[in-house]
């Protein structure tokens, strides 16, 4: 028995309303009783909802599809599947990749996507990302750049494909910016944004000087960390577990500022994003708003010990930029 719960709907059963046979105000009370004892009950998860929720105040003025390409995009030629790091597990190589990205804008500045990917394996850990400038490029604007000699950016170029109320579990469990892959190999994520992110200082900024690691732990801690991906190109790296978008601050109290709905008032790019990509987690694992320790796509047969993610294929935004 299969049963699809979406709330304050009818609990649909073979054949059955719910809502014919029982009371209402007992309707609800019999879906958690299925909820809680029945393995099979799939439930419609608050993010499903949400992207599809339509805002009938707002017009649409704005819609595109976009196929997924490979590194650098503006290659005619550049088509997945995509070149991928030297020695992974076959597990972590997708046999046949390819991917649509639907997006609509509406007049308000929100805007939707889907997301689908099919040719891939199931159990890989994939992300959707928007990327705010290409890595073989300068940093376009003193946010992006190193603070200091080997230092990193105050944000960086990556942010997750999600509105600034998603949830984040920092691997724990599922991300809003998470692809499934099922059995056959494809997935799909949607997305309802409460930003533009084809507008400039839209898209929030992550904060890339403070990852969360454990590397202060002393030796012989249980909490020590290690270094890993020996063959960065700046040498070994501290996995990163975790993360936060950047805020902004009261010069005189240092508290947090606040927007006019009361949250934490966030940094947003000066730009816009150039790409959505989309991110092959090596490790198996996710860390929240930051995607990993990356394996540049400009590096020619990197060996899979980089990095901890490596591009799948991206989707370029530049042609439908609306400022």
């Amino acid at each position: 028995m299969r049963a699809e719960i979406f709330y304050n709907k009818p609990v649909k059963l073979p054949g059955i309303c719910l809502r014919r046979i029982l009371p209402v105000k007992f309707t609800r009370m019999f879906s958690l009783v299925l909820l809680m004892f029945s393995g099979s009950v799939a439930m419609a998860t608050e993010s499903e909802l949400d992207a599809d929720k339509e805002s009938p105040d707002s017009a649409v003025i704005l819609k595109a599809n976009l196929s997924m390409r490979c590194f650098p995009p503006n290659n005619p030629a550049n088509t997945p599947p995509c070149p991928v790091p030297v020695g992974l597990d076959s597990s972590l190589i997708a046999p046949d990749p390819s991917g649509q990205l639907h997006i609509k804008v509406r007049e308000n500045d929100t805007a939707s996507f889907t997301l689908k990917l099919d040719g891939l394996k199931k159990g890989m850990v994939v992300t959707s990302w928007f990327v705010h400038f290409p890595p073989t490029q300068p940093a376009p604007h003193p946010i992006f750049a190193p603070i200091g000699p080997g230092l990193p950016s105050v944000a960086l170029a990556d942010s997750p494909l999600a509105a600034t109320t998603a949830r984040f579990s920092n691997g724990l469990s599922t991300e809003p910016n998470q692809i499934i892959i099922k059995e056959n190999g494809s997935g799909r994520i949607k997305a309802k944004l409460d930003y533009n992110p084809l507008k400039s200082n839209q898209v929030p900024l992550v904060n890339n000087m403070t990852p969360v690691n454990q590397a202060l732990a002393p030796q012989g801690s249980v909490a020590e960390q290690n270094v890993c991906c020996a063959d960065f190109p700046s040498g070994p790296k501290m996995e990163t577990v975790g993360g936060s978008y950047l805020r902004k601050f009261d010069p005189v109290t240092g508290f947090q500022l606040k927007d006019e709905k009361g949250r934490p008032m966030l940094i947003r790019s000066p730009g816009r994003p150039v790409a959505v990509a989309v991110f092959v987690h090596i490790d198996g694992m996710t860390s929240g708003v930051l995607p990993g320790i990356p394996t540049p796509p400009f590096l020619v047969n990197p060996p899979a010990t980089t990095g901890s993610f490596y591009l799948l294929g991206l989707f370029p935004l530049a042609a439908l930029g609306m400022d």
